[in-house]
């Protein structure tokens, strides 16, 4: 049989698509295969969002073109972001790429196998071997924010009708997954597009009937658009995680302005206060840029401030980066490379210290968690180890929970006890099974 393996590169927004490529490889007769070595077809699913994120690709790319000369890869097709940024340029240098394949364009990949195009909803077929499971509710951005590419890649913004997710969550739920994670550019403007108002909470209360998922988060929640009056739904919908990831970028108003973004300081002080007062076991997780063009030392001292003040549990810290072809480019006043790295590692320094006070607060608590998988433990007479997650870690972005104890089997609910708290990472003994 045929063997194929993807290289899904960038968010889990892009993971979607890969997962629908995988379904069309799949339908045309191809088989997966773990280590990219074994295959024979090879499909690059890139991400374009940054200028690092194309060089990565450069590098990925340049050693599978070394494979296709040698032999190794009968097909090697690239596709994703990268088709609506800087593509010339990489055709150029790359003609050991049999397929470029327009973003999102699965028709042109049948076309590409000999197949007729397939036709009817977008079916996917899961790349790893996960509980959770991504459901994008919308593709492309109209906020603008003036450092972004996003909508010169991905375009306007494009919800996906209520029914037609509603569906696909219950296939998600059929094969197994346990926590549905749901995520756009911007969740909370979903729907503006179809309906004409914002439908997130039509979405959730659909999405809530489904009771395979235990758990249901909601990510990339835009601080401009949240509404406070959201939160009686986290009240309401005993599934619905009351995790909160709200970038907002910076918190000094003259930088928000020039990201074009509307919210500042005082709004959003107002609204994680707010937050916290309805749900005060809500968990906020945010993303900070450093450096942004114009960003004073006094700005930088604010910033701290503003991190010292509300209680993110988890926070990504980020060094501008300079985007040909988006207003924040030729923006004045550009910071040093060096000078943003620095105000970079300020941040996270302080973030930790508050982060370990927080995760230190769960040593001798029962929780429950997710199981993810079991590990090998270092020595053979060790007990099982295995690799979960509770409500308040999102997978890949935030730490895990380290059990060990007695048998359990992944993809299970479980009750633990917290024992220790190691970097990000939580450390705990397995006391019951939950199913």
């Amino acid at each position: 049989m045929k063997t194929y393996y993807i290289e899904s590169l960038g968010c889990a927004k892009n993971l979607v698509d890969s997962e629908v490529f995988a379904y069309h490889l799949e339908s045309a007769g191809f088989k997966p295969v773990v280590l990219a070595e074994d295959a024979e077809l090879i499909l690059i699913n890139t991400c374009a969002f940054l200028r690092d994120s194309l060089a990565e690709f450069d590098y990925i790319l340049s050693d599978y073109a070394e494979q296709k000369k040698a032999g190794t890869i009968q097909h090697l097709i690239v596709t994703g972001c990268v088709m609506n940024r800087a593509l010339e340029d990489f055709k150029d240098i790359f003609p050991e790429v049999d397929a470029w394949i327009g973003l999102k364009d699965f028709g042109a990949l049948d076309r590409y196998l000999g197949r007729k195009r397939m036709t009817g909803k977008a079916e996917r077929r899961p790349l790893e071997d996960n509980h959770f499971a991504y459901l994008r509710i919308s593709d492309g951005c109209e906020n603008y924010c003036s450092y972004c590419t996003i909508p010169s890649i991905r375009g306007c913004l494009a919800s996906v009708p209520i029914e037609t997710l509603v569906a696909e969550a219950k296939t998600l739920a059929e094969r197994g997954a346990r926590e549905l994670i749901v995520i756009a550019q911007d969740t909370c403007l979903y729907g503006t597009d179809l309906l004409g108002r914002k439908a997130l909470p039509e979405l959730i209360h659909e999405l809530h009937k489904i009771t395979a998922f235990k758990w249901i988060r909601v990510l990339y929640l835009h601080p401009d658009h949240f509404d406070l009056a959201w939160l009686k739904l986290f009240k309401h919908y005993p599934r619905l995680l009351p995790y909160f990831e709200i970038p907002i970028q910076h918190s000094e108003d003259k930088i928000l302005r020039a990201m074009n973004r509307v919210t500042g300081r005082d709004g959003l002080l107002r609204m994680f206060e707010t937050i916290r007062k309805e749900l005060p076991e809500a968990v906020l997780r945010t993303t900070l840029i450093t450096g942004f063009p114009g960003e004073t030392p006094a700005d930088h001292k604010h910033l701290l401030d503003f991190v010292s003040q509300v209680p993110f549990m988890h926070l990504g810290v980020f060094c501008f980066s300079a985007e040909p072809g988006t207003p924040a480019y030729d923006l004045p006043r550009q910071v040093g490379e060096s000078t943003a790295l620095k105000r970079q590692d300020e941040i996270l320094n302080l973030h930790r210290e508050q982060l370990s006070a927080m995760l230190e607060t769960y040593v001798g608590k029962t929780i429950e968690v997710l199981v993810e998988a079991e590990t090998e433990p270092e020595e053979a007479s060790e007990l099982p180890l295995y690799l979960c997650r509770a409500w308040f870690q999102s997978p890949d972005i935030d730490g895990v929970v380290y059990a060990s104890g007695v048998k359990v089997k992944p993809g299970t609910f479980i009750k633990v006890t917290i024992d220790d708290v190691i970097d990000v990472d939580l450390f705990a003994t397995i006391i019951m099974e939950n199913k």
